[in-house]
């Protein structure tokens, strides 16, 4: 079994590297940064790079003769008020989290297709569910990221390709340090460091991003998948909450919590 994952210098895709690799996968990794002393091969990479990433999965294909199992985990956060989150920050978010996204499996679609199918397996969040202010361009990306892996299974699943949306909710992650936050909180200040303290306090005590892998390497395995997976159990309670609860009792939670 062949698989290429995406983000693998750290956090959930290294950990999902690691973790496949240990169950006999060959695993690519790609990321900007070469991922050293690992058991998997290391790809530079910037999968903002449409060109650059198309090439990359084309060269392990005919190296490999196949790609079994796509991991789209290459992602990033910015925080602070929407109305201060620059253009700049706010292009980067959706060319990472979602633009890389659709690009990589544009063209893994045609090498499963040819191949007569595989498994495509993106990386959402529990935030793409729950709308988290001051998050809001990363819970916007999150939700397109799931409601594209809906649509897309729908229009790939006649070729045996199937696809999964994982839904991870706080993980202890370098993604916590690594998140862009505006400079300009004006007339928002108090709230957002409120908002923030208590984001990052909860991804520190999250889980571990093997309990992400796990979950992972069982889509990979089942037969019949399923289409949106989230980790851990207090989380499925959370999203099957935000299902019944009227929505504005909701959105007051959140706004309590977040806002």
């Amino acid at each position: 079994m062949v698989a290429v994952i995406t983000g693998t210098s750290s956090g959930i895709g290294l950990a999902t590297a690691r973790y496949l690799t240990a169950k006999g996968v060959k695993v690519y990794g790609l990321s900007r940064t070469i991922v050293a002393g690992e058991k998997f091969e290391s790809i530079s990479c910037d999968v903002t790079n449409h060109t650059a990433t198309k090439t990359a999965l084309q060269q392990i294909a005919e190296k490999e003769g196949r790609i079994d199992v796509l991991v789209n985990n290459a992602g990033m956060g910015i925080s602070g008020a929407t109305e201060h989150n620059s253009d700049e920050e706010i292009q980067r978010i959706f060319d990472v989290n979602i633009m890389a996204v659709i690009n990589t499996c544009k063209t893994v679609a045609e090498i499963m297709r040819n191949q007569g199918g595989g498994r495509i397996i993106n990386i959402g969040s529990v935030a793409g569910v729950i709308p988290i202010p001051f998050q809001t361009c990363y819970s916007t990306t999150k939700s397109a990221v799931q409601m594209f892996s809906l649509a897309f299974g729908l229009e790939v699943e006649e070729f045996g390709i199937k696809v999964s949306c994982v839904l991870p909710g706080d993980t202890k992650t370098g993604f916590t340090d690594n998140r862009v936050k505006s400079e300009t909180e004006t007339g928002y200040a108090q709230r957002v460091q409120r908002s923030v303290a208590r984001m990052e306090r909860d991804e520190r005590a999250g889980k571990s991003p093997v309990s992400v892998s796990e979950v992972v390497w069982k889509l990979i395995k089942s037969k019949h998948p399923a289409k949106t997976k989230t980790v851990g159990l207090s989380y499925k309670l959370i999203v099957f909450l935000q299902k019944i609860l009227p929505q504005r009792l909701m959105l007051w939670v959140v706004k309590k919590m977040y806002g």
